[in-house]
């Protein structure tokens, strides 16, 4: 488990995080949307000895994949690595690793291993306005987002995810799953525990289990209760590293409210209003929370549902045939999820159609599925796409359904309540097909004739290089 805090010193120490002074004229909303759009790196506002908490951007977000380059150098970040660090996958995390750790995370556990430990925050003077968390700039009231709710029964604790509005400096107004909001224990006048900044896997967890219609079950029975060390609250157990933990009872469930700003897991469950009043506020020395502007392309809230419903369809197709064929399945985000992508065996004629068939019928989000060869990595994007065209022809590979298909919900270019095709690409080579007539690939040094070859190696040798190995290594041989 790695507390928020030390996540961030990590991307510091590797050159993702950027610290500036939390400007006193301009929105941090503002700043974390321009740091995304820019491919920027995670976004640190230090508070400099002012009061109220430090806040972070983009620590869960990634890169735009669509881009060639990462702010002008070869790519060495994905939309996946900055919460493969946090979950402690790898220092170059790859992306199925990444899947996998999520859905351990949700996983069900036959007995309980859970580990409760010291608070690390402490009782504050501070009221819920005085933590100085951010206005957006077309809103009145300082808002909070990447939070995680948990409320206690006799059973255990339950947890989702969390954002809303400080309406003054005890009146909360928050966003909550459908399905958190109607438990038995969250009525009016009930305890209830938002928990800011806590370690990933906490808040990946939430996601994850809200997405796959999992809340009801207590969390201490899911992997994640054995990953976090915890600590009771009023509302149930929380993460112990948590920044900040407010303790609140419900005010009032469902109150008429104007429409406002949602987090991208609101895309996939539904989600109703609640009001709070804080009655406690708990805080760690120089606490940091992470924030993200709602709506932004990229913004921490899609990656991570990028990231957790890519898991679960992931998880589901790789369990229907009796076997694995799937090497790795992905929603980009570039998307706004409305496009899988998806690198698998065909294990018989016609598989891609039955994959692709499976795919639709598991989730409504998107109305594209383009099916590659195991071959190709989810780290190259332009390459996945570009086998849509190299691979596939479109007159025989790209296939339609009938244009009154059920409409996708997320495709940015759809209609409300429209219907509209769908389509499967097949950019998978032929498996009928013998090896000689799939063009194989070659380097940039193999291209040229081997005299031409031999004669620039001997030159270089002539230059006192050995064995050719600089010429080799700059143009990419073997590569």
């Amino acid at each position: 488990m790695t507390a928020f805090r030390n996540h961030l010193e990590f991307l510091r120490r590797t050159d993702d995080c950027c610290a500036l002074d939390r400007p006193d004229d301009l929105s941090p909303q503002v700043v974390a949307a321009e740091a995304l759009r820019a491919d920027g790196p995670a976004i640190e506002l230090t508070t400099d000895g002012r009061a109220g908490v430090e806040l972070a951007s983009g620590v869960y977000g990634g890169v735009d994949q669509t881009r060639g380059r990462t702010r002008g150098q070869p790519r060495s970040r994905y939309p996946w690595t900055r919460l493969g660090l946090g979950l402690g996958v790898d220092r170059d995390p790859a992306y199925v690793d990444v899947l996998e750790t999520l859905l351990t995370l949700g996983e069900r556990r036959a007995e309980r291993d859970v580990t409760h430990v010291e608070r690390a925050a402490a009782a504050t003077e501070l009221g819920v306005r005085e933590l100085g968390l951010p206005t957006p700039p077309d809103e009145a009231w300082p808002r909070f987002t990447l939070g995680v709710l948990s409320i206690g029964t006799d059973a255990g604790s339950y947890w989702a995810p969390i954002h809303g509005a400080i309406l003054d400096g005890r009146t909360i107004r928050a966003r909550v799953p459908e399905a958190m909001a109607a438990h038995d224990r969250l009525s009016t006048g009930a305890s209830a525990t938002i928990a800011l900044g806590v370690p990933s896997e906490a808040l990946a967890a939430a996601h994850v289990l809200a997405i796959t219609d999992r809340l009801a079950t207590p969390i201490e029975d899911r992997g994640v209760g054995a990953t976090v060390p915890l600590i009771p609250t009023a509302g149930g157990v929380v993460p112990s590293s948590a920044e900040v933990v407010i303790e609140t009872s419900v005010a009032d469930r469902q109150p008429d409210t104007r429409s406002e700003k949602r987090e991208f897991w609101e895309q996939l469950v539904p989600s109703t209003t609640l009001t709070l009043d804080a009655e406690a506020v708990f805080s760690r020395e120089d606490a940091v929370v992470p924030y993200t502007p709602l709506g932004a392309a990229l913004s921490d809230d899609l990656q991570l549902a990028a990231l957790a419903l890519s898991a679960t369809l992931y998880d589901r197709v790789n369990s229907y045939w009796g076997v694995s064929p799937v090497d790795w399945l992905l929603l980009p985000a570039e998307g706004r999820l409305g496009l899988c992508l998806v690198a698998s065996e065909i294990l018989y004629a016609g598989f891609e159609w039955q994959l692709a068939n499976l795919l639709f019928s598991l989730s409504d989000c998107f109305d594209t599925v383009i099916v590659v060869d195991t071959e190709t990595g989810p780290r190259n994007l332009g390459r996945v796409l570009g086998d849509s065209w190299v691979k596939a022809h479109p007159s025989r590979d790209w296939l339609f359904s009938e244009a009154d298909a059920p409409a996708a919900r997320l495709p940015a270019y759809g209609r409300d309540g429209e219907t509209g095709a769908r389509l499967y690409v097949d950019a998978t080579w032929d498996p009928r097909w013998k090896d000689e007539f799939i063009a194989p690939r070659v380097s940039v040094t193999d291209s040229y004739p081997p005299e031409i070859r031999a004669a620039v190696r001997d030159s270089w040798a002539e230059l006192g290089f050995e064995s050719g190995g600089a010429f080799e290594e700059t143009n990419g041989s073997g590569s």
